[in-house]
């Protein structure tokens, strides 16, 4: 494989990954009001299994997937890493990991926990506490607008 071949692998097997990562996002951005929502713990356990598997399974391997392909991708055209608008989609999206490793993910294990261990039947008092914490809720509306920043980063690349 040529130098070429091989930044067109990096570069779609990058953009795959954006689209799991994104796609883990609008699964949680549906689950999330939708489980303010729920009348019973069923209803609770089937939308937090849903953010619980987009946390665990879809968005940290995504999120190494795009970073390590996305790296070799900008090492196979040189490209200037120090661009601004590179700098700037970097620190974005280590703030992504960052809020969701240390909000994102412990949340919707607890939530996902908790609904596991609730019984069948009406919403328990411990589960609506969960639901009802406003900081995971702005932490994922947070995160969102910084991954849509981050995709109009790399689409527009202004100042190139």
């Amino acid at each position: 494989m040529d130098t070429y071949d091989l930044y067109r692998l990096y570069k779609t097997l990058h953009v795959i990954s954006v689209v799991v990562l994104g796609g883990g996002f609008v699964l949680e951005a549906i689950a999330g009001p939708l489980v303010a929502r729920a009348k019973t713990v069923g209803e609770v356990r089937a939308f937090a299994r849903m953010m619980h598997f987009s946390e665990t399974y879809l968005s940290l391997p995504a999120a190494v997937f795009v970073a390590g392909f996305g790296y070799a991708t900008a090492a196979k055209i040189d490209l200037d890493m120090s661009l601004t608008w590179i700098t700037l989609a970097q620190v974005l999206f280590y703030g992504i990991v960052i809020l969701a490793i240390f909000f994102l993910r412990p949340a919707a294990s607890k939530l996902h926990k908790l609904a596991e261990a609730a019984p069948d039947g009406p919403i328990t008092p411990e589960l609506t506490e969960q639901i009802k914490k406003p900081l995971p809720a702005a932490i994922g509306g947070l995160v969102t607008l910084m991954f849509i920043m981050i995709i109009y980063l790399m689409v527009s690349k202004p100042g190139m």
